[in-house]
């Protein structure tokens, strides 16, 4: 079971709650979740600069998250069709990611995902 904390951003707004629930979902591999908000054209471009899209973007959703135990959130910000969540993951040995992931909507709605970069550092 994965500990989630969240960050304190969120209480007022309902984008940066949807922002961070994304975020959640990359970090622990929901893909169930995710596929309800991504664009058929989505791309990630993954923190080793690798970009990923397609039937290997669903692929490399569902590997994600096979050892963390903890996500914790930072911070969430969202502003017109764009957000963006910083924080870490730990995985069962106790090894800690820094994380901040953008994400770019296909409209100000937010409602599907264009685009994911993410920034890390273990």
């Amino acid at each position: 079971m994965v500990e989630i904390k969240g960050s304190k951003d969120c209480g007022n707004s309902p984008k940066n709650q949807f922002v961070e629930k994304i975020v959640i979902a990359l970090e622990t591999g929901d893909f169930g979740f995710l596929d309800e908000v991504l664009s058929e054209s989505a791309v990630w471009e993954l923190a080793d600069r690798s970009v990923t899209e397609g039937d290997n973007l669903r692929a490399h959703i569902q590997s994600c998250g096979k050892y963390v135990t903890l996500v914790k959130i930072d911070h969430v910000i969202s502003h017109g069709k764009s957000g963006s969540v910083n924080g870490y993951v730990q995985d069962k040995k106790g090894k800690v990611f820094h994380f901040c992931h953008f994400i770019e909507f296909t409209s100000a709605k937010c409602v599907k995902i264009n685009r994911v970069c993410s920034y890390g550092k273990s």
